[in-house]
């Protein structure tokens, strides 16, 4: 999915961007390309990323399990 997205303006470190004529997001200007400024237009575009997705939710997994672990340690040490 590919989006148009304009650079409204810059704010010290941050581009205010109008995105699909829909939103208005703050954004990095360190995170985009270089000698954007105002009125720069882009495209840019969503991608989904499963590697990505399934070690993030393996991630989450990991922590809620050791969060449940340290959870029945403290239960167990109130007994």
């Amino acid at each position: 999915m590919k989006v148009r997205v304009i650079v409204d303006r810059i704010e010290e470190d941050l581009a205010v961007l109008e995105v699909a004529g829909e939103a208005i997001v703050e954004w990095p200007v360190a995170h985009l390309p270089p000698g954007i400024r105002d009125g720069t237009v882009m495209d840019v575009t969503f991608a989904v990323n499963p590697d990505a997705e399934r070690a993030q939710r393996a991630r989450v997994a990991s922590l809620q399990k050791e969060l449940l672990e340290r959870t029945k340690k403290i239960e167990e040490k109130g007994r």
